[in-house]
Order: structure tokens, then C-alpha cells, then sequence
């Protein structure tokens, strides 16, 4: 392998790993000017209100991307059962924002892996920002059902609940397991707010 893909490689594991740990963005971006990286969202980086990360805030070189993108498919075409490159390349799609491409591949990676989490979180992202905000939240209750504390699905259902489907009474009472949880969360405060409104 070249030593440019394997890099290509490496840093698209990393970025997927940390964008495993989703929390606010896009609602922020449609109410603020500036954005953060999708890499660096989370909970305890969310800025004045709430919604879920919807990706795509990376630059991507349209070069790079495809070349990537063709450098895994070619990786998963000679080891079909390898659940870990399929995440890298849902994560290449993710990060631009292509939810519809990114979707079957974590599904299959979940059928050689049905446990990873962030993958399952991921997955819940992507319907969420494809309108199925019921099998989002299907796919944030199944990782916490693998990981109580998998704080980032616990944070997004708050977020779904409230923001998207409009429940704020079921929003508060998630939003209450969150804070018993994560006492010093300052997301925790910027949802209730954001609940809170009108």
C-alpha cells in the first residue's frame, strides 16, 4: 500500500472515531454564522442551543474524497466481512453529508459488528438527517441498551425529542436522566434552554 493511502486510511479511522461522538451542529450553523468542524462536536462543545450533528462541515478535496473513497470500496471488495472498513467508508460519506450512502454501509458493518456503538449512534445521525427521526431514535435507544452510558445518544434523543418530533415533556424527562449522568455538562443547560423557549 502507498504510503499516501495509508495515511489516507489512518486519519479517515481517526475522524470516524471522533465523529463517533456526535452532538450539535447544524442547528447552530442555520442560527449562527460560523461553524465548528464536524470532528470536533459533541456534547461539551455545543454552542448556544441544540440539534444533532449533521457532518459535512469537513472541506473535502472532491480528488481526495473519491480517491478514498475508492481506495476502501477496493479494500472491502477483497475482505467483504472486514465490519471496520465499511465504517470508514460510511464515515467518508458522513463527513460530506451523503446520509442515503453512508446508511447501508453502517448497516452492514452493524451485521458483521451488531455492538459498535459509535456506529449505531452514527447510524442514528443519518436518519435523523434522512427525516426518520423514529428510527434514529430507534438506533440511539439500541446503543444505550449496549452502553446505559453512551452519552451521545442519550444526548441526541433529548435533542430528536425536543427539536425534531416537538415532545418536550418526553425531551425534559430523557434530558433528566442526562444531567443525573453528566452533572457538569454545559450542553445539558443550553438544551434545557433551547426547550425551554416558547
Amino acid at each position: 500500500m502507498k504510503k499516501e493511502a495509508l495515511l489516507m486510511l489512518i486519519a479517515g479511522t481517526v475522524l470516524g472515531i471522533v465523529l463517533g461522538f456526535i452532538g450539535t451542529r447544524q442547528y447552530y450553523v442555520d442560527k449562527a454564522a460560523a461553524h465548528p468542524p464536524a470532528s470536533a462536536m459533541g456534547p461539551e462543545q455545543a454552542p448556544a442551543a441544540a440539534g444533532v450533528q449533521t457532518g459535512g462541515a469537513q472541506e473535502f478535496d472532491p480528488t481526495q474524497h473519491l480517491a478514498m473513497v475508492a481506495q476502501l470500496q477496493t479494500e472491502i471488495d477483497k475482505d467483504p466481512e472486514n465490519a471496520k472498513k465499511r465504517v470508514m467508508l460510511g464515515n467518508t460519506f458522513y463527513d460530506a453529508g451523503k446520509w442515503n450512502q453512508a446508511i447501508p454501509l453502517y448497516e452492514q458493518a452493524l451485521q458483521l459488528d451488531a455492538t459498535n456503538t459509535d456506529v449505531i449512534v452514527d447510524l442514528g445521525v443519518c436518519y435523523r438527517n434522512e427525516q426518520k427521526v423514529d428510527e434514529a431514535l430507534g438506533m440511539f435507544d439500541r446503543a444505550l441498551k449496549i452502553d446505559p452510558n453512551k452519552k451521545q445518544a442519550l444526548f441526541n434523543e433529548v435533542v430528536v425529542y425536543g427539536i425534531d418530533k416537538g415532545d418536550k415533556t418526553k425531551a425534559r424527562a430523557v434530558l433528566k436522566m442526562f444531567e443525573a449522568k453528566y452533572p457538569n455538562e454545559p450542553a445539558a443547560k443550553q438544551i434545557a434552554a433551547e426547550l425551554d423557549k416558547k
